[in-house]
């Protein structure tokens, strides 16, 4: 279904052009670390620090993009509660720092025997040597979840020069209009990428440190997501 791009697109594509038509910009000092880039462009548009659940620009989200990193949609524990402590006590293994960590990326499948389903109301993980333990989303919390902040998108795809502290916005793309089956479809083939990240604060049985379960993607695939898209410049 190919639908009009909506009404806030005017204003918001013409900030990109501009901030594109500048060619290589410097990235303010008080910007550090891998979000320096992001952080810069959020700068430039004039927009505030937005950690909510809701969009950066005129309905839109903004992200920025360079190099080969997976692109992080949402974060999203699983159902039912209590579920990730399970996980990381059966099939944690020790760090080597006195801890029992479960730090694991799937995609689709991997070879500590996890595989993802796509049932009729829910997405769920297995492992093929204990089914008893199986973390899920229903699909409506999964829509809930990326509609939130990512209804409308904005990919900013750059170059960043790390030794000289500056970047380069080359082009852009707007995507808009969520396909639920798409996004469902692609977890499962593992377009998607399912990122554990949790671990004991000491040793088995102990307390958790949960940073949160994050669902990734390449930028190849992100419009198997969408419906429609726009390349803006």
């Amino acid at each position: 279904m190919v639908s009009k791009v909506p009404a806030s697109s005017n204003k918001a594509f013409a900030a990109i052009h501009e901030i594109i038509k500048m060619g290589e910009v410097e990235i303010p000092p008080k910007f550090q670390g891998a979000g320096a880039p992001g952080n810069t462009l959020e700068y430039l548009l004039n927009l505030k620090v937005n950690n909510n659940d809701s969009p950066d620009l005129l309905d839109w989200e903004i992200k920025f993009h360079g190099g080969n990193s997976l692109l992080t949609l949402f974060h999203k524990d699983p159902s039912p509660n209590g579920i990730i402590d399970k996980v990381v006590d059966k099939f944690g293994w020790d760090d080597g720092k006195g801890h029992i960590s479960f730090r694991h990326t799937l995609s689709g499948r991997s070879e500590r025997g996890f595989f993802v389903e796509n049932t009729k109301n829910r997405i769920t993980v297995s492992n093929i040597w204990n089914l008893s333990i199986v973390p899920y989303w229903d699909h409506n919390t999964i829509l809930n979840a990326i509609g939130a902040k990512l209804r409308r998108l904005i990919l900013i795809h750059g170059k960043v020069n790390k030794a000289n502290r500056t970047v380069v916005y080359n082009n852009a793309v707007a995507y808009w209009d969520l396909d639920l089956m798409g996004i469902c479809e692609s977890i499962t083939e593992g377009k998607i990428y399912i990122d554990f990240d949790a671990r004991t604060k000491g040793e088995r049985g102990t307390a958790l440190r949960n940073h949160g379960t994050k669902f990734r993607i390449h930028v190849n695939n992100i419009q198997e997501i969408y419906e429609n898209h726009q390349v803006i410049i």
